[in-house]
């Protein structure tokens, strides 16, 4: 009862009674490239070598997820999002954080910190990691102004969408604002 057929890239196929490794999906992790090295990094997929060079090493807090393509997955790539920038890298050289919750582009509520801010609707703009404080900061846009000043993640919460359901994500931030 028992064997499995899988379909590999071309037409070939594959008989095992062994489920398919690349059928458990990888977990999505955070993290920063702090460093870059001299040589020409064998990490970085040759396709995107010219992108990575503009952005690495930095402070950004990208998201690493699975590839797509099988091909780059069977090759042990991850795709690496910040915003609409993608690459595909192997993980490595590569500085992993907890994730606290948020994503570009999510919408916030300042809050008002006992009358110390103005509570006000944000978006977030970009998301850096402070190596002095050993933190993530989170840079936001308020009625389409960038706003200077980093903000740290207890200094806002999630801001509720008027007109749209919320995803799996944006349901357990405001859960976990509203308990805390």
């Amino acid at each position: 009862m028992g064997e499995e057929i899988k379909l590999d890239v071309g037409t070939a196929t594959e008989v095992s009674n062994q489920p398919h490794r690349d059928s458990i999906k990888r977990k999505v992790k955070y993290g920063v490239f702090l460093w870059w090295s001299d040589q020409t990094p064998s990490w970085v997929h040759p396709d995107d070598f010219e992108l990575v060079d503009r952005l690495v090493p930095g402070n950004r807090v990208f998201r690493r997820e699975e590839c797509e393509n099988y091909a780059d997955r069977k090759l042990g790539y991850s795709r690496l999002i910040y915003g609409e920038i993608k690459f595909r890298a192997l993980p490595s050289i590569w500085l992993e954080m907890a994730h606290e919750g948020f994503e570009l582009n999510d919408f916030v509520e300042i809050k008002s910190r006992f009358g110390k801010l103005r509570p006000r609707i944000a978006t977030i703009r970009e998301i850096i990691w402070n190596r002095h404080s050993r933190s993530i900061e989170y840079f936001l846009t308020i009625n389409g102004q960038r706003v200077s000043r980093a903000y740290s993640v207890d200094e806002f919460q999630p801001a509720i969408r008027l007109g749209k359901h919320l995803g799996d994500r944006e349901l357990k931030l405001a859960a976990r604002a509203r308990f805390a």
